[in-house]
C-alpha cells in the first residue's frame, strides 16, 4: 500500500487501503462519479494494453530487457495497475464462467423458517404478556378494593351515597372485622419484604458501597411519610368511599410528580440548547396543567366529603383533612423518578456539579447507596406499616384508650371507634356459613401474586420492547375497567364466588329500577368531575411511557426506580416508578467495576497514530468487533464456512451503514468490525539463516477459499481484489477488502519468529487490539478511552466456525445489558458426518441445556468456548487476566491447565477478577467437530484433564473467588464441589452399572465372577496407558468399546423387562423415566434443536466407553501435551492439480493400511511382508531414477556454465543482487540461472544465504499463488510495537533437550499421582458399594427399605428400595431436577430475548390505529430499513448488461428449450458473463440505487386522479428497479414516499451529495486526489479535513433536532 498524498498541507488525514468504502478523501461517492471513474479505468487499460505490446515487440527483437532499467530496478509502485491487468485479463476470459460453489449448512438453509417462527413467537408472547398484564393489574385492584370495602362500617353518605347501596349483612356490619385490615396491611407489607430480601442477598453475596448516613437519615423521614400517608390512606381515606370513589380517588396520588415536572421538565442529562428551550416551555405548560388538575381533584373530593357527610362535625373534618394530606403523602416517594440527576466529576467522585441542587445531588447519592440504605428503609417500612401507623391511628380515633390497639392485636377486647367511624373494632372472622376462617387472607393473597405476576410480566414487555402495547396500555386501561366491572357488580349482571363465603361487594338497593342512578346525581358529578381530573391529569404526568427507549433486555433498576411496586397502588407505581431515561446510568453507571483501573496512557500526545482506523459513524459507545480467527491445518469445506461467515457480517455491517447514511434512520445496534485470520505455522519450514521460503499450502488454499466464499454468500461470482501483502516481524499480513468496504487481514505467523498455537494467537491479538490499536486511538482522554474498551470485543472464532450476524447481534445484547459481563459465549452445534457426530450432537444438546444453563442461573459459566464467544475488552485488560495469561509454563500442572484447555484457563481468571461469563442459547454456531473415533478421543484427552484442572483451582481459590466475584456464592461453589466429586466416581459408578446389568442378564453367574470379568479390560485399559504407544491405547479402546455397547443393548433389554414386570415398583423403572422425561421436556422447550434428542440412544450405548474408558484414556496420557487434532493434514492441491493425485494419494493410503506401501516407499524393517510383496510384484526402478537424476545434474552443470558467460558478457555481475528480477518478478539468485527447480550447489550457497531485510523485501511476498496484489508496509510505530512485544512474551521457545527432559519427567511423575489418586476413590469406592450390596443381599435385603407395592415372580430386591444405590440415584436425580429447573428458567429468559431482538411492524402498525393516523405518515422502522439496504446494494442481473443478451434474439413463437432447470443454469452463466467485467463493491452497487430511489420517491410526476396514489408509485418503483425489489422492500419505498419527513431527509442527503459532486467535478485538482478511503476522527474538528474534502462539512450542517430517536443527525452522517 502507498500512502496518499494531500494536496494540503494543514490536512491531518489517516489514509489506509482497507477502510470503509463508504468515505473517501473525494466524500461519499456517487453513481455519476463511478462511471466518470470507469471511464477513466478503461483508458488506462487501453495505455497498458499498448504498453505492454510494445515491450513483447522489443523482447522479440532483441531490444533491451525493461525488467534491467535502471528506472525500474527495485521498485514495485506497478503493483496495483499489474494486479489490474491480470484481474481484467482473466474476467476477459468469456469461457471460463464454470464454477464449483459452496451450499450453507444449516444455519443459512433454514434461517428464513426460524425468523417467520420467531415472529411468530413475539407476536403470541405480546399477546400472552397483554392479556396477563391487563388481567392481573385489574385483579389487583379489584382485590385491593375488596378489602378496603370491609374495613369500616357501610354507615355514612360517602359509603353509601343517599342510601342506593346495599352491602351483605348490612345489619351485621357495623363493625371493623380485624382481619381484614390485617389482610390489606399484609398485602401492602408484602413488596417490603421482598425487597429486603433481594437487597439482603446483595449485600452477602456482592460488593456494595459504605453506608451514606446523611442519606439514610433523608430516606428514613422520606418513607416514614410515605408509610404513614398510605397507612392512613388504606385504612382510613379509602374506606370511608364506596368502591367505584375508592377506585377514582386513587387516581389523585402523582401531586408531587407534578409538581417536580414543572422544575425538572427535561428527560435528558444533556445541557438543553437555544433551540429546545422553546419546547421546553411547552412542557412546563403542560406540567402546570396536570399539577393543577391534581390539585383540582384534590379540592374536588374535599367539597364532595363536605356535602356527602351533610355536617360539620368531627368525623368530616378529620377527613376533610386527610383526603387532603394522604395524596401528598403517598407520592411523596415517587420524587425520585422526577428529578434531574446530578452530574459528577467522576464515577467515583462526590464532587459534583456546580449547576446541581439539592435534590439533584440527593438522587445520585441515593442511587449509589440504594441496597445498603434500602435494606434499613425497607425495615423501617415494615415496622412503620405493621406496628406504627396503627397504634397512630388507632390510638386517636378510640373511644376506649388502648382498647382499639388490643383489638387490632387479637387480644379479644371490642374498641369503639370515634371520628372516622362509628363502629366498633372486633375480631369476628364470621363471613358467612362454611365460610373459612381465613377468608380474608385469600383474597390478600390473590393480590400479592396478581401483583408479582403483573410486574414481572411488565418487566418482560419492557425488555422485549413492547412496553406500549404490553405494559402501558394494558395498565392505563385497568382503572377504567374496574369501574364498569364493580358498575356490572351492582346490577348483579356479574358476579364473583367465593363458595359459602358472602361476596364483600355492595349491589344496588332496587335492581329492578334503573333510575336508582338519578338520585345521586346531584351529589355524584363531584365524584365523575374529580376522577376524571385525577386520570387526566395522571396521565400527563406519566406521559413518559408512551416513549420508551430503544434498549433492548434493559436491566431492572434501569426500568424502574425502585426495586418493585407499591401493593397497595399496583397500576399507579408501576406508571410512576417508570424510569423517564436511562441516560443517568449511561453518564455515570455504577457497578463493582468502576475501581478497576484500566491501563490507560495519561498523555495523549505521546500515543498520536494516524494509522488507527476510526470511522466517522463511530462514537465512542459503538461497539467495536474484532472476529479474531485462528487457524492451523483446517480443510477446504472448513475455511469456506467461517469465510461465508465473515462475508454475511461484512454486508451486514455495509447495510447498517447505508442505512444512517443515506436514509438518515439511526441504527441502535449499529456496529464496526475488522476481520482477523491469525495463521499458525503459515510458512515452510526454514532455518534462522534462510531467507528463501514460501507461504504453505495451507495459506495458499485460503486465498483460493475466498472467492468461492463470497460467490456463496452474494449469491454471484464474486472476484475479490487481491490481497495487500505486508511484511510483519512476526511473519507476513494478506490484507482484503471485503466487498462491504471493511477488512479481511491474515497474520501469517513464521513459527521460527513468534510462537505458535492457539493461546500465543490469543494473547498476540488481545495485545495487538487492545494494548496497542486502543491505547493509541488519538485525541481521545482517558475516560474516553475507557468507555471505547468498554465497548471493544474481541470475538473468538475457531477456523471452521459457521455463524451468522444475528447470533453476534444477540452476544452484544448481553453485554450491553450487564456490564460485569465480560464474556458472553453462544449455542454451539457439531456439525459433520458419522456416528461419532451424532453422539457429540446429543452430548452438546445436553450440556447446554442442563448444564450451562444451570451455570447461568446459579452462578457463572465456567468455560466460554474459544470457537464462538464474545470477550470485553475491559474485562481483558483488566489484572491478573491479559497479563497472566502470557503466562508460559513452568510446572506440570501448567501444561495440562494453561495449554490443553486455553479457553476455560482464560475464562477462569476471569471469573476469579470478578467477572461474569454468561450463556446465549438463542445465539447459535456451528463448527465441525471429529468424525473419528481416535480424533474425538484425542480432543477429550486434551479437554477433559483440564476441565478438572481448571474447576480446582476455581474451588481451591473459593474464597477470594466468592469475595470478587458478585454471581458466585458459596452456594455455587457447593454446587461445583459436588459435580466434580461426581464427575471422578463416574467411572466406579459405570462399572457397577455394567456388574449390575451382567448379573441380571446371566443369573448363573456369580457376582464376584461378574465383578471379574469386568475388571479384565479396565485393567487391560489401564496398563496400556501405561506401556503401549497412543495408537495402540486407541485401538483398544475402539474394540473395548464396541463390546460394551452390546452389552449396553443387555442393560436396555433388561430395563424393558423389569419395567414391564414391576411397574413403578421398581427405582430403577421411575429414574428411568425420570431421565427420558427430562431430556424429552428439555428437546421440546427447544424445537431447533429437537432431532437431537433421537441419537440418546447412540448416547447410551456409548456409555462406558465416553464416561469410563476415555476417562483412564485422558489420565493416563496425562504427560501427552500435543493437541491431538489436525495434526497430519494435509492442504487440498491447486484445482490444476486435484485428480489424479488425489485418486493416487487414496490408493497409497489404502496400501499403507494394508501393509504393502508406505510414506517413503520402503520399510524401516530389512526384511518385511511388505517388502517381499514389492520385490515380487511391484520390482523397484530407484537404480534407474538415480541415474536418471545424477545424468540430469552433470547435463545443467554445463548449461549453468554457458548461462553464467552469456549473462557476465551482457551485464555486469553486480547487477545480480537480492532484489534481482526475472519478468517484472524478483527470483533469488539459484533460480535466476536454472528454469526449473531449485538444485542446491556449494558454489553458490554464500550468494544464496545473503541476508534480506524481510521488513521490505521478503521472498515470500513474490510468489505467484498469492496473486499480484499490492505491497504495503507497516507503520513505524507498529513496528516498534511488535518488536518490542515479540521478545517479552511471543519469543519462540528454544529447544533445550536437558529442559524437555525434565518437563517429560515432571509430567510422567504428575500423571502418576492422579491415576494413582484417581484408581484409588475409583477402587474404593466399587469395593464399598459391591461389599454392601453382597451383606444386603445374603442377610434377606436387610438393609433396605420396602416399597408398599409388592411384585410378584420377581427378581431379588424388587420392590425394595436399597439404601446404598437409592442414595446416588437420589443424588444424581436431585442434581437433574435442579439443572432442569435452572433450564426452565433460562429457557423463559431465551424467549425473552429473542422477542426482544425480533422487530415486527404489527406494533407500529397498530399504534398507528390507535392515533388515528393515515398510511400518509407511516415511518419505515430500522428492520425494513435494512431489508431495503440489502437489496439495493447487492449485484443485480439489471445492474450490468448481459454480454449473451446482445447475441440472442428471442422470439415468442419459439419453443422454450429443456425445463426449468435449464433456464436457471443460462441465467446463472449470463450472470457470470457480466460479473466477468469486474463486479462492484456493495457500496457502490447503493450509491446508484440511491439516486434511483431519490428520483423515485422525490420527483412529481401527473397524477392519476382515478387510481391510488399508493399503486401509482408502486408502478413507478417498478419501472426503475425492475425484478430487484420484492413486495416487502416496494412496500418500504411506497412509505418513505408517502411519508413526508422521511422524504424530505433522503432528498435533502442526495442534493447536498449531488451539489458536493458537480462542485468537485469542477474543480479538477480533486481529480488527482488518491482513491484510498480515510477515516476521519471526529471528535476533535482540528483533525478534519478542509470543506472540499467532505461531503457536506460538519459545522456547515444545520442541526436538526428531531422528535423521537429514529433519524441519524447530520453531524453523525458527516
Amino acid at each position: 500500500m502507498e500512502g496518499s498524498r494531500w494536496p494540503y498541507k494543514d490536512i491531518v488525514v489517516f489514509v489506509a487501503d482497507s477502510g470503509k468504502r463508504f468515505f473517501t478523501t473525494e466524500g461519499l461517492t456517487l453513481p455519476e462519479e463511478e462511471e466518470n471513474k470507469e471511464e477513466e479505468e478503461n483508458e488506462r487499460e487501453k495505455d497498458k494494453e499498448t504498453t505492454l505490446m510494445d515491450r513483447e515487440k522489443r523482447n522479440k527483437y532483441g531490444m533491451k530487457n525493461p525488467t534491467f532499467s535502471e528506472e525500474e530496478d527495485g521498485e514495485n509502485n506497478d503493483g496495483n495497475h499489474k494486479h489490474q491487468e491480470d484481474h481484467k485479463a482473466s474476467a476477459r476470459r468469456q469461457w471460463d464462467v464454470f464454477q464449483v460453489t459452496s451450499d450453507d449448512n444449516v444455519s443459512g438453509s433454514e434461517l428464513a423458517c426460524w425468523n417467520t417462527c420467531f415472529t411468530i413467537n413475539k407476536v403470541v408472547l405480546c399477546i400472552i404478556i397483554f392479556f396477563f398484564v391487563f388481567v392481573t393489574s385489574v385483579i389487583s385492584k379489584l382485590t385491593f378494593i375488596m378489602m378496603t370495602t370491609n374495613v369500616l362500617p357501610s354507615t355514612g353518605g360517602l359509603k353509601n351515597p343517599n342510601g342506593t347501596l346495599s352491602y351483605f349483612k348490612e345489619s351485621a356490619f357495623t363493625s371493623v372485622e380485624v382481619t381484614w385490615i390485617w389482610s390489606l396491611l399484609i398485602a401492602v407489607t408484602a413488596p417490603y419484604v421482598f425487597t429486603f430480601l433481594k437487597y439482603f442477598w446483595i449485600l452477602v453475596f456482592k460488593k456494595t458501597r459504605k453506608l451514606n448516613y446523611t442519606v439514610l437519615f433523608i430516606a428514613l423521614c422520606i418513607e416514614s411519610l410515605h408509610c404513614i400517608g398510605l397507612g392512613t390512606f388504606v385504612l382510613v381515606v379509602l374506606p370511608s368511599f364506596d368502591p367505584i370513589s375508592a377506585v377514582m380517588l386513587c387516581m389523585s396520588i402523582s401531586v408531587v410528580p407534578a409538581f417536580l415536572k414543572i422544575v425538572y421538565p427535561e428527560r435528558t442529562l444533556k445541557e438543553i440548547e437555544e433551540s429546545e428551550k422553546d419546547r421546553l416551555c411547552g412542557a412546563r405548560i403542560v406540567n402546570s396543567l396536570a399539577f393543577t388538575c391534581q390539585l383540582g381533584s384534590i379540592i374536588l373530593w374535599i367539597y364532595y366529603v363536605y356535602i356527602a357527610i351533610g355536617s360539620r362535625n368531627s368525623q368530616s373534618i378529620a377527613l376533610m383533612v386527610l383526603v387532603a394530606i394522604c395524596p401528598i403523602l403517598v407520592s411523596i416517594t415517587w420524587w425520585e423518578n422526577f428529578v434531574k440527576q446530578a452530574k459528577s466529576k467522576s464515577r467515583a467522585s462526590s464532587d459534583f456539579d456546580d449547576k446541581s441542587s439539592w435534590l439533584m445531588r440527593l438522587k445520585l447519592n441515593m442511587r449509589r447507596h440504594r441496597v445498603k440504605v434500602g435494606i434499613f428503609v425497607n425495615l423501617w417500612k415494615i415496622v412503620v406499616t405493621i406496628i406504627v401507623t396503627p397504634c397512630l391511628l388507632f390510638g386517636i380515633f378510640c373511644e376506649n384508650k388502648d382498647s382499639c390497639i388490643k383489638a387490632f392485636y387479637f387480644q379479644n377486647v371490642k374498641g369503639e371507634l370515634r371520628y372516622i367511624s362509628n363502629g366498633s373494632m372486633i375480631d369476628n372472622r364470621h363471613f358467612g356459613e362454611e365460610c373459612i376462617s381465613y377468608f380474608p387472607f385469600m383474597i390478600s393473597l390473590a393480590n400479592i401474586l396478581s401483583s408479582i405476576i403483573c410486574f414481572k410480566l411488565a418487566k418482560a414487555a419492557c425488555k422485549i420492547l413492547a412496553q406500549k402495547l404490553c405494559f402501558a396500555l394494558p395498565v392505563v386501561l385497568s382503572t377504567p375497567v374496574v369501574i364498569g366491572f364493580i358498575l356490572s357488580l351492582y346490577g348483579q349482571t356479574a358476579g364473583i364466588s367465593f363458595g359459602q363465603c358472602n361476596l364483600p361487594m355492595p349491589i344496588w338497593k332496587d335492581e329492578e329500577d334503573p333510575t336508582v342512578l338519578f338520585d345521586i346525581i346531584d351529589t355524584y358529578w363531584v365524584v365523575i368531575a374529580a376522577g376524571a381530573l385525577g386520570y387526566f391529569s395522571f396521565l400527563l404526568v406519566t406521559n413518559h411511557i408512551w416513549s420508551p427507549g430503544k434498549e433492548r433486555l434493559i436491566a431492572t433498576d434501569r426500568l424502574f426506580v425502585q426495586p418493585l411496586f407499591n401493593g397497595a397502588l399496583l397500576d399507579q407505581s408501576l406508571l410512576l416508578n417508570r424510569r423517564r431515561t436511562d441516560e443517568e446510568f449511561k453518564k455515570t453507571q455504577e457497578h463493582n467495576q468502576a475501581d478497576k483501573k484500566v491501563p490507560i496512557p495519561e498523555n495523549d500526545e505521546e500515543n498520536k497514530n494516524p494509522d488507527i482506523d476510526w470511522s466517522i459513524l463511530r462514537k465512542d459507545d459503538t461497539p467495536m468487533i474484532y472476529m479474531c480467527a485462528t487457524m492451523w491445518h483446517e480443510s477446504e469445506n472448513e475455511m469456506i464456512q467461517i469465510l461465508k461467515s465473515i462475508f454475511r457480517q461484512d454486508e451486514d455491517q455495509c447495510a447498517r451503514r447505508h442505512l444512517q447514511m443515506y436514509l438518515g434512520i439511526k441504527d441502535p445496534d449499529y456496529y464496526e468490525f475488522e476481520a482477523h485470520i491469525f495463521f499458525d505455522d503459515a510458512f515452510q519450514a526454514h532455518g534462522d539463516d534462510d531467507y528463501e521460503y514460501l507461504v504453505n499450502d495451507f495459506v495458499k488454499l485460503l486465498i483460493r477459499c475466498i472467492d468461492i466464499a463470497a460467490s456463496a454468500v452474494h449469491n454471484t461470482v464474486m472476484l475479490i481484489p487481491p490481497p495487500v501483502k505486508i511484511p510483519t516481524p512476526y511473519g507476513g499480513r494478506l490484507e482484503w477488502k471485503l466487498p462491504g468496504g471493511n477488512k479481511l487481514i491474515a497474520h501469517l505467523k513464521d513459527k521460527a519468529k513468534i510462537r505458535h498455537r492457539k493461546r500465543w494467537s490469543q494473547v498476540m491479538y488481545m495485545y495487538y487490539f487492545l494494548a496497542h490499536k486502543l491505547m493509541n486511538i488519538p485525541m481521545k482522554s482517558k475516560s474516553q478511552r475507557r468507555i471505547i474498551a468498554e465497548n471493544t470485543f474481541l470475538l473468538a472464532l475457531d477456523g471452521d466456525v459457521d455463524f451468522q450476524p444475528k447470533a453476534v447481534e444477540l452476544l452484544v445484547d448481553r453485554m450491553k445489558k450487564n456490564p460485569t459481563v465480560g464474556a458472553a459465549c453462544g449455542r454451539i452445534h457439531p456439525i459433520g458426518s458419522g456416528p461419532m457426530v451424532w453422539y457429540q450432537q446429543f452430548e452438546y444438546a445436553i450440556s447446554h441445556w442442563l448444564q450451562k444453563a444451570a451455570e447461568n442461573i446459579m452462578g457463572c459459566v465456567l468455560c466460554s468456548p474459544g470457537c464462538f464467544s464474545l470477550f470485553r475488552g475491559s474485562s481483558l485488560m483488566d489484572d491478573n487476566v491479559m497479563r497472566r495469561y502470557t503466562t508460559p509454563p513452568t510446572e506440570p500442572q501448567h501444561y495440562v491447565q494453561y495449554d490443553q484447555g486455553e479457553d476455560r484457563w482464560l475464562c477462569t481468571l476471569m471469573l476469579q477478577q470478578g467477572y461474569k461469563v454468561e450463556y446465549v442459547a438463542a445465539s447459535d454456531a456451528l463448527t465441525y467437530a471429529p468424525e473419528g473415533f481416535y480424533e474425538f478421543y484425542n480432543q477429550r484427552r486434551r479437554w477433559s484433564p483440564s476441565t478438572m484442572a481448571n474447576i480446582m483451582d476455581l474451588l481451591m481459590d473459593w474464597k477470594n473467588v466468592t469475595r470478587k466475584n458478585e454471581d458466585i456464592s458459596k452456594l455455587y461453589i457447593l454446587y461445583q464441589t459436588f459435580l466434580m466429586i461426581c464427575s471422578i466416581l463416574t467411572p466406579g459408578t459405570i462399572f457397577l452399572m455394567i456388574l449390575g446389568a451382567i448379573t441380571m442378564a446371566f443369573p448363573s453367574i456369580p457376582p464376584f465372577a461378574a465383578m471379574t470379568v469386568n475388571l479384565i479390560p479396565v485393567i487391560g485399559m489401564v496398563i496400556l496407558c501405561f506401556v503401549a504407544k497412543a495408537n495402540v491405547q486407541l485401538a483398544y479402546a475402539a474394540i473395548v468399546s464396541t463390546i460394551y455397547s452390546l452389552l449396553m443393548m443387555v442393560v436396555l433389554v433388561g430395563l424393558l423387562v423389569e419395567a414391564a414386570g414391576a411397574g413403578l415398583c421398581s427405582v430403577t423403572t421411575i429414574f428411568l423415566l425420570f431421565v427420558a422425561g427430562v431430556f424429552v421436556s428439555s428437546a421440546l422447550l427447544h424445537p431447533q434443536e429437537f432431532f437431537c434428542v433421537l441419537h440418546g440412544f447412540l448416547y447410551f450405548l456409548s456409555i462406558p466407553s465416553m464416561s469410563m474408558l476415555l476417562m483412564i484414556y485422558s489420565l493416563g496420557n496425562l504427560h501427552v501435551v500435543s493437541w491431538g487434532t489436525r495434526e497430519t493434514k494435509v492442504a487440498a492441491p491447486p484445482p490444476q492439480q486435484g485428480g489424479q493425485q488425489a485418486q493416487q494419494n487414496k490408493v497409497h493410503n489404502w496400501l499403507s493400511k494394508l501393509g504393502v506401501a508406505d510414506s517413503g516407499g520402503t520399510s524401516d524393517y530389512t526384511f518385511s511382508c511388505g517388502n517381499l510383496l514389492r520385490c515380487v510384484c511391484c520390482p523397484n526402478t530407484s537404480t534407474q531414477t538415480e541415474d536418471m537424476r545424477f545424468r540430469a545434474i552433470l547435463e545443467r552443470l554445463d548449461d549453468i556454465e554457458s548461462r553464467m558467460t552469456e549473462v557476465n558478457r551482457s551485464r555486469n555481475p553486480s547487477q545480480f543482487d537480492e532484489g534481482s528480477v526475472m519478468n517484472g518478478e524478483p527470483l533469488p539468485f539459484s533460480q535466476s540461472l536454472f528454469d526449473t527447480v531449485e538444485r542446491f550447489n556449494p558454489a553458490f550457497l554464500e550468494q544464496k544465504m545473503q541476508r534480506r531485510d524481510e521488513l521490505k523485501d521478503p521472498f515470500w511476498i513474490h510468489d505467484k499463488d498469492l496473486k499480484d496484489g499490492a505491497k504495503d508496509f507497516l507503520s513505524g510505530d507498529e513496528i516498534q510495537f511488535w518488536k518490542e512485544f515479540i521478545p517479552k512474551y511471543l519469543k519462540p521457545l528454544e529447544g533445550n533437550k536437558e529442559d524437555e527432559k525434565r518437563v517429560h519427567k515432571d509430567l510422567i511423575e504428575l500423571r502418576n499421582k492422579v491415576c494413582l489418586a484417581f484408581l484409588l476413590m475409583n477402587a474404593l469406592f466399587v469395593i464399598l458399594v459391591y461389599v454392601l450390596t453382597e451383606v444386603n443381599v445374603s442377610t434377606s435385603q436387610s438393609l433396605s427399605i420396602p416399597l408398599p407395592c409388592t411384585v410378584d415372580n420377581g427378581r431379588p430386591g424388587q420392590g425394595y428400595i436399597e439404601p446404598i444405590s437409592f442414595a446416588f440415584t437420589a443424588i444424581f436425580g436431585i442434581m437433574l431436577l435442579l439443572q432442569f429447573l435452572c433450564m426452565l428458567f433460562h429457557r423463559f429468559s431465551t424467549f425473552v430475548h429473542i422477542a426482544a431482538s425480533t422487530k415486527i411492524r404489527l406494533k407500529a402498525n397498530l399504534i398507528n390505529r390507535v392515533r388515528g393516523t393515515d398510511t400518509e405518515s407511516k415511518e419505515i422502522g430500522v428492520e425494513e430499513g435494512l431489508k431495503l439496504v440489502k437489496e439495493l446494494q447487492t449485484q443485480d442481473n439489471s445492474d450490468t448488461m448481459s454480454v449473451i443478451s446482445l447475441n440472442t434474439n428471442d422470439s415468442d413463437d419459439l419453443e422454450e428449450p429443456g425445463p426449468k432447470r435449464g433456464k436457471d443454469l443460462w441465467k446463472k452463466i449470463a450472470k457470470r458473463h457480466r460479473m466477468g467485467n469486474g463486479g462492484n463493491s456493495l457500496s457502490r452497487n447503493f450509491a446508484r440505487n440511491f439516486n434511483k430511489l431519490n428520483m423515485v420517491i422525490t420527483e412529481e410526476h401527473e397524477s392519476d386522479m382515478n387510481r391510488p396514489q399508493e399503486y401509482q408509485i408502486q408502478e413507478r418503483v417498478s419501472s426503475v428497479f425492475k425484478n430487484r425489489t420484492k413486495w416487502k422492500s416496494l412496500a418500504t419505498i411506497v412509505s418513505l414516499a408517502q411519508n413526508q419527513r422521511q422524504k424530505d431527509e433522503i432528498k435533502r442527503r442526495a442534493t447536498l451529495l449531488k451539489a458536493k459532486n458537480e462542485e468537485k467535478n469542477e474543480n479538477p485538482q480533486k481529480k488527482t486526489i488518491d482513491e484510498k478511503k480515510a477515516r476521519i476522527c471526529t471528535d476533535n474538528q482540528s483533525e478534519w479535513p478542509a470543506e472540499d474534502t467532505y461531503a457536506v462539512n460538519p459545522t456547515e450542517t444545520e442541526k436538526k433536532q428531531e422528535s423521537g430517536e429514529d433519524y441519524a443527525n447530520s453531524d453523525v452522517l458527516f
